[in-house]
């Protein structure tokens, strides 16, 4: 889910990039070449077109990291040969492009670009001999670090828009709104590279007798539990989900045919050793596994897992039952 957040984010401030460059540093080629500056407009025109190229790839592809890290250098470095070029006029475009290099990588990498960026200036241009050394580093730096200061603010802020929107806050276990973009992302892997992967509905058996008999406070405490030992007995790149009430899924990647039934029977075996009620009797869990088949959605994959629960359920529960038995 945050991937997505943040691929709308740096789409958008590429989208803003992309007009400044068009709307902003064009009129400027266009000013240059009529003043004879024909070289100078060609780089403006190579700025601008390098920009836009990058923009028009990050919206196609999905993929505006690699985007927005090219993006970040070339506009760095393209101030740089604008102040070596044309002096004073252009030097005031670094104060803008300073600014939006925070906004396009990662803050720490973005500082580190605008330093050497600042320091490319003094070494390569005369600009010295217009602005004193102590006003530009002053003003070069209090831009920097509120531009630092602002976006790692953002990422924090993206960080926790993160945890609301994927994380049920009772169990600490991903929710349903992440579930649904792991599932589109995971069946777009397996079509891809053919990756086999196992989706399991994982059901508590009777827990609506321990919410009756102990109260919800219990209930909740032992679908805590129930989550501890999950996590406890799968693997780190397994990924647990709370679907509803005291139903949750697993999405369990890169697991071989000959692993899946033992690794799905194990984990059923670890809850029923060690999750208890309040009053000690054990807690069991029925399992619908369906594993995945080329040609699969999202919907079709969960139905498959459920009506193998379905089954589970109906033939006595605390058991595992795959779609294709």
């Amino acid at each position: 889910m945050i991937n997505q957040l943040n691929i709308k984010f740096q789409l958008s401030i590429l989208s803003v990039i992309g007009a400044i460059a068009v709307l902003g540093v064009l009129p400027f080629a266009a000013i240059r070449y009529l003043q004879g500056s024909t070289a100078v407009a060609a780089v403006n025109v190579a700025l601008v077109l390098g920009i836009i190229s990058l923009v028009i790839y990050a919206h196609r592809s999905k993929k505006p990291r690699a985007a927005s890290a090219i993006i970040a250098v070339f506009i760095n470095g393209g101030v740089v040969v604008m102040a070596a070029m044309n002096g004073v006029n252009s030097f005031l475009w670094v104060y803008p492009v300073f600014a939006a290099t925070f906004f396009l990588i990662r803050p720490i990498k973005a500082f580190c670009i605008c330093i050497i960026a600042g320091v490319s200036l003094v070494v390569l241009t005369d600009i010295l001999d217009v602005i004193s050394l102590d006003s530009y580093v002053m003003t070069s730096v209090v831009l920097s670090l509120s531009a630092l200061s602002y976006a790692r603010h953002n990422e924090k802020q993206l960080r926790l828009l993160e945890t609301l929107n994927t994380i049920d806050p009772l169990t600490g276990a991903l929710n349903r709104r992440a579930l649904t973009s792991d599932m589109e992302a995971a069946l777009s892997n397996s079509e891809r590279n053919g990756t086999e992967q196992l989706l399991a509905i994982l059901d508590m058996d009777h827990f609506k007798v321990v919410n009756d008999k102990y109260g919800h406070a219990a209930g909740d405490k032992v679908l805590q539990e129930f989550v501890a030992i999950i996590r406890a007995n799968i693997r780190k790149y397994d990924r647990l989900y709370r679907y509803g009430g005291e139903e949750f899924v697993l999405l369990i990647p890169k697991v071989n045919h000959q692993q899946q039934r033992i690794l799905i029977e194990n984990l059923r075996s670890s809850i029923k050793d060690k999750l208890k009620a309040p009053g000690g009797e054990e807690v069991t869990v029925s399992f619908g596994v369906a594993p995945w088949l080329p040609g699969s959605t999202v919907d079709a994959w969960l139905n498959r897992a459920d009506e193998a629960l379905y089954l589970a359920k109906a033939n006595g529960r605390d058991r595992v039952v795959f779609s294709n038995d």
